[in-house]
């Protein structure tokens, strides 16, 4: 699957119109394309991995790395077979330095070390996880990295009230789809970390805070993602005050 992605991503970017010519000069010289995933929530609680906990961050490990491992094993074909981007020579990919950063020490991490200073890269990144929530509604599966807001909802998407329920939702899935605002945000930092060593451009992480938190709270939050190797999170989303009534309105 991550091949037949890999190759799509990649004919997009001759495929493509560019309304700015410096874009097109990038794209052709690395040839940088940004493989996302979606349903992170989903894929944890059908296996019976609760958000908050040791299991959720092997398995994240676990996952991105083999996803990372297909995404170049990909690019480094498709450079067999179309050529490498223009700057592959001297590159961290052809001096191996690109997998010595991230410990890939294992003898299939220096397999394919070996094919890529062999056979070249297609593409000079190849990972960065959007947001996905429109997407996710059709593929009925969860956002992007997040949560779940709830196991039921109801979101607002171009003036209509669109219905969101948890997917697979079941009596054994329940308990594993905590919301998002009652999730201890540090988790959702911890596992950023630990997938950020596979990942080489950027993930939309949102945190989620309640209008309890402080200031100190929140800023502890961005130094556990820094202090983690985080590159990039994406919104603060606060819980809204709740308006019971409101007699001027009524007036």
């Amino acid at each position: 699957m991550v091949a037949t992605v890999v190759r799509a991503l990649d004919n997009v970017i001759d495929l493509n119109f560019y309304p700015v010519p410096y874009a097109q000069i990038t794209n052709h010289r690395y040839r940088s394309i940004g493989l996302g995933v979606s349903g992170y929530h989903h894929a944890l609680a059908i296996r019976g991995i609760k958000w908050e906990s040791e299991a959720h961050l092997q398995f994240v490990d676990d996952v991105f790395e083999r996803i990372n491992r297909a995404a170049i094993e990909a690019s480094s074909a498709l450079a067999k077979e179309k050529g490498a981007y223009a700057y592959f020579e001297g590159s961290d990919w052809q001096t191996g330095d690109y997998f010595e950063k991230r410990g890939y020490h294992s003898p299939q991490w220096q397999q394919t070390a070996m094919r890529v200073k062999a056979q070249g890269m297609r593409n000079a990144y190849l990972l960065a996880i959007a947001p996905t929530s429109s997407t996710s509604i059709v593929a009925a599966t969860t956002a992007g990295l997040d949560p779940v807001m709830q196991r039921f909802f109801l979101e607002e998407k171009k003036g209509a009230m669109l219905p969101r329920v948890a997917p697979a939702l079941t009596d054994r899935t329940f308990w594993h789809y905590k919301g998002a605002y009652q999730t201890d945000q540090a988790w959702s930092m911890r596992a950023a970390g630990i997938r950020q060593r596979h990942i080489d451009q950027a993930q939309s992480v949102n945190l989620y805070i309640t209008n309890n938190y402080t200031m100190r709270q929140l800023l502890n939050l961005y130094l556990l993602a820094w202090q983690s190797g985080v590159k990039t999170i994406y919104y603060v989303r606060s819980k809204s005050l709740e308006v019971e009534e409101c007699e001027s309105c009524a007036s």
